[in-house]
């Protein structure tokens, strides 16, 4: 009997690609579009790494072309250990780590390993809006906890503790957080940690924007709970490859089997090109010294962000991220829906943002902003734009 099934209609096309495909649209009538809506970098990966590519490209071999081990070449996955230990001082061999394609994948396959239907899942609200869509696929219940935009966005212990119980399956961080741009910090990740051994659940962190910090640190959560932390991350935005998909999962050796095997099925193995690329990147004497050149590029256009939106907007409520690509403004003083906000701004004054509601039950009346893609005078002429937007009562 020719159909479909229920469950796809419980996904959605991602609202970014929605804004996308609007932004598409302008540019063919040629109009200037201001980006301050995109989550991908605009600082491309070190020239020494590309040009090493380039001389692999010339050579006559298979090699950057051929499937590799569905877990990943295992010269990716140690030097994935190498960085981890750099970075965060931890210590997860490569027999704990798979290769995925894109954070999107290894978000897909380590969902899909450990859920089942009428498990209950906690997300912070405001959370990145591709978890709902799938904990919905995979027949989850969604329990939120809200983080106020007064606390810095940081998730209350006690309305944590209060949201999980013995049904709970899992409890998902994004750290730092998109659309937040809040890094968490330790004492909440310690509570969160405590949860986790008192009852016996996954804690999922995102750890996409790990090396994106401008202010303070970042917790890694494996520190505090090996044998119960599922790490997703991944390569679109260290080292700005994101439309060549490749992230990694880490965590207890028996989620990876499983993570492993789903992955296999739905990819069968990562992209090689992608692989070699890390490989030479990660063990490259320009990584670190290419990781501090765009933290401080990002961080002059948080700043400058912030300051044009203090100046042009100051009703506007925020708080200033300490890392990720965003900063996630609260307009309620100015409009009421962020959604008809966001298209109305897009097609009049041409500034791409994406609405708060994507993210939130709560903030609906926020837009994210991304200061990543355009350059300092841009982002304040996109500022003054929804200035502008606001006082034409858009």
């Amino acid at each position: 009997m020719r159909g479909f099934s229920p469950r796809v209609e419980l996904l959605r096309e991602s609202p970014t690609r929605k804004i996308d495909a609007l932004r598409e649209r302008l540019k063919q009538e040629r109009k200037d579009i201001i980006l301050l809506s995109t989550g991908q970098p605009s600082i491309p990966p070190p020239r020494e790494i590309r040009e090493i590519l380039m001389g692999l490209l010339a050579e006559d071999s298979m090699e950057l072309y051929g499937y590799t081990p569905s877990q990943g070449l295992y010269e990716v996955r140690d030097a994935i250990s190498e960085d981890l230990k750099r970075l965060g001082g931890i210590d997860v061999p490569p027999e704990q780590i798979v290769l995925t394609a894109g954070g999107q994948g290894a978000m897909f396959s380590t969902l899909a390993a450990i859920l089942e239907p009428g498990n209950e899942v906690v997300l912070i609200d405001p959370t990145y809006f591709g978890y709902k869509p799938l904990l919905d696929y995979f027949g989850a219940a969604v329990r939120k906890v809200r983080a106020s935009l007064e606390g810095g966005f940081q998730p209350d212990p006690e309305a944590l503790k209060s949201a999980v119980s013995r049904k709970t399956k899992a409890v998902i961080l994004v750290t730092p957080d998109n659309p937040t741009g809040r890094a968490l910090r330790e004492d909440v990740a310690k509570a969160v940690a405590d949860l986790a051994r008192d009852y016996d659940f996954w804690v999922i962190t995102d750890e996409a924007y790990k090396t994106l910090i401008y202010d303070g640190g970042h917790v890694f959560m494996y520190k505090l709970a090996p044998e119960l932390t599922i790490s997703i991350n991944t390569f679109s935005k260290d080292p700005a490859i994101p439309g060549w998909r490749l992230g990694y999962v880490y965590g207890p050796p028996e989620a990876v089997r499983k993570i492993k095997l789903v992955s296999e099925e739905v990819v069968y193995c990562p992209p090689s090109f992608a692989q070699r690329l890390v490989a030479i990147y990660l063990r490259s004497d320009v990584r670190m010294r290419y990781i501090r050149e765009v933290v401080d590029a990002y961080r002059r256009r948080r700043d400058v962000a912030v300051q044009a939106l203090r100046q042009y907007l100051p009703e506007a409520r925020f708080a200033v991220p300490s890392g990720s690509m965003f900063i996630f403004v609260d307009l309620s003083a100015y409009v009421e829906s962020g959604e008809r906000f966001a298209e109305t701004l897009l097609e009049k004054y041409g500034v791409a943002v994406v609405p708060g509601a994507y993210f939130s039950d709560y903030y609906k009346a926020a837009v994210r902003i991304s200061f990543v893609a355009e350059t300092p005078e841009r982002i304040v002429e996109g500022v003054r734009r929804i200035a502008e937007a606001v006082e034409e009562g858009a």
